[in-house]
């Protein structure tokens, strides 16, 4: 059985605990500092990559939500290990108040980050009943014994997954609630069943809830109470086991064990 974590306090004190290349992924969606809510405020980013780089596996993925201008300062905190970008575009736009001024926004970024390549299992591939060849390119001057330039390549799948995401917005306990569906295609992309992801700003435990009904293990870190609160009760209900506040360096070592 999946086992699921959670840690109320300042993500970068909790992280401490967390023991060293023990996370398969890190989902998380930060705060990126545009408002004047209380717990919008950007985590330094500095100590931030420097407890995600010792926690990560060599192998594992780091995804994080961000929208401009916030995306260009955590890829430009992080270039070296910045892979790509994925683009979550949903169902119902923001940015009201500037609709006279500026298109309104129904895209968010998702960027992935790693060191190593990571586990990756396309979601959504259609097997075909008859495999398909993709002739290569073909010259004189070809890099091949045949003269080709590319390989053919073989298909007995179709479907790959483009780099914009559609899922419509969840509505719920957080301003900034992402919705499970979207938190669960990224978790199964990213991982296989058994392994371990860390939502270090997990606010009302969408990432949580996406992790178990995934088959993962979870581990979850806010620092305001409201939200801990709320994500503590919403992950039991999704739970067939009650989720358990670890508030001890050994305590949580012994349940990542």
């Amino acid at each position: 059985m999946a086992k699921t974590v959670l840690l109320k306090g300042d993500c970068l004190e909790r992280m401490k605990e967390i023991p060293d290349k023990s996370i398969d992924l890190i989902l998380c969606d930060l705060p990126y500092g545009v408002t004047d809510c209380k717990w919008d405020v950007i985590i330094p980013p500095e100590l931030l990559w420097d407890a995600y780089k010792r926690i990560i596996k060599d192998n594992g993925a780091i995804i994080l939500f961000s929208t401009q201008p916030f995306t260009t300062l955590l890829i430009n905190s992080a270039k070296k290990i910045f892979r790509y970008t994925w683009y979550w575009q949903k169902n119902a736009p923001t940015g009201f108040c500037f609709a006279k001024y500026q298109p309104m926004r129904v895209v968010e970024d998702i960027c992935v980050f790693y060191k190593k390549a990571p586990t990756y299992n396309p979601q959504g591939l259609i097997r075909l009943d008859k495999p398909k060849v993709r002739k290569g390119k073909r010259s004189s001057g070809g890099i091949y014994r045949d003269g080709s330039l590319q390989k053919d390549t073989i298909y007995d799948v179709t479907n790959y997954p483009k780099n914009l995401l559609n899922f419509p917005v969840e509505r719920g306990l957080h301003p900034t609630q992402k919705p499970v569906t979207l938190l669960e295609y990224l978790i199964r992309t990213y991982t296989n069943p058994g392994e371990t992801v860390l939502d270090n700003c997990m606010g009302s435990g969408s990432t949580g809830v996406a992790a178990m009904q995934s088959g993962r293990n979870f581990v979850g870190i806010e620092k305001e109470e409201k939200y801990f609160l709320a994500a503590q009760e919403r992950i039991k209900k999704y739970a067939e086991f009650e989720a358990e506040t670890i508030n001890q360096v050994e305590s949580y070592k012994q349940s990542a064990a």
